[in-house]
């Protein structure tokens, strides 16, 4: 006895068939500014406490907001491809993504590299900024850079965070089914987290279960 999945139907099948169809998400507009303004207040309201309201005290968290709609804009992008054509073609990908998100950057770069040769070339801030610039170009900041005190073009972490991200989904997308693609996925931050988790530096599981 063979059984087989029937595509939905009814207003399932005409909000499916809606969404495939939608090219732009105005409500997406909406929670980019709420991420906009999130971080922008974190970086300049007065710093709050652990116990404050939480909406309060959690500016940063546009950041992680931002990356959830970039995350689901593109891995929408590629699964429509994939539907339409069968295949995702990752040349293609990457020439887009260049072309929308290099020139700019790289125009800032050279922006702020001109600005701290003329204001910050002599001060130990200055000299880390030209150590630090090798990852700016490289999208490796997250990495590489350690964001304590006065950093300058320190955001580029963030940026470098999402091109990673460019650089590893679609790939998966390609070569794995969906669900495959998933499950890795799960899998590599299952063990990442279990490792934090059990680190010495965390103090073990027991103490990470007190926290």
């Amino acid at each position: 006895m063979t059984s087989s999945v029937s595509p939905p139907a009814g207003p399932i099948a005409s909000s499916h068939a809606e969404f495939r169809a939608r090219r732009l998400f105005g409500s997406l507009d909406g929670l980019r500014a709420l991420s906009v303004v999130a971080v922008i207040w974190h970086h300049t309201a007065p710093k709050y406490s652990d116990d404050s309201p939480y909406v309060l005290a959690n500016g940063h968290q546009g950041v992680t907001l931002f990356f959830a709609i970039s995350g689901f804009l593109i891995v929408t992008l590629l699964l429509r491809e994939r539907e339409r054509t069968g295949q995702v073609d990752l040349k293609a990908f990457y020439i887009r993504r260049s072309l929308r998100i290099f020139p700019l950057y790289y125009v800032v770069l050279a922006l702020y590299v001109l600005l701290v040769l003329l204001i910050e070339r002599g001060n130990p801030v200055g000299r880390e900024f030209f150590s630090n610039l090798p990852f700016y170009l490289t999208y490796t900041s997250n990495w590489f850079v350690l964001l304590e005190g006065r950093v300058i073009f320190y955001f580029a972490w963030s940026l470098a965070a999402e091109e990673q991200f460019y650089l590893v989904w679609p790939t998966l997308q390609k070569f794995f089914k969906p669900g495959r693609a998933l499950a890795l996925v799960i899998a590599v931050i299952a063990v990442v987290t279990a490792t934090q988790f059990f680190s010495p530096e965390s103090g073990g599981a027991e103490e990470g279960l007190l926290h």
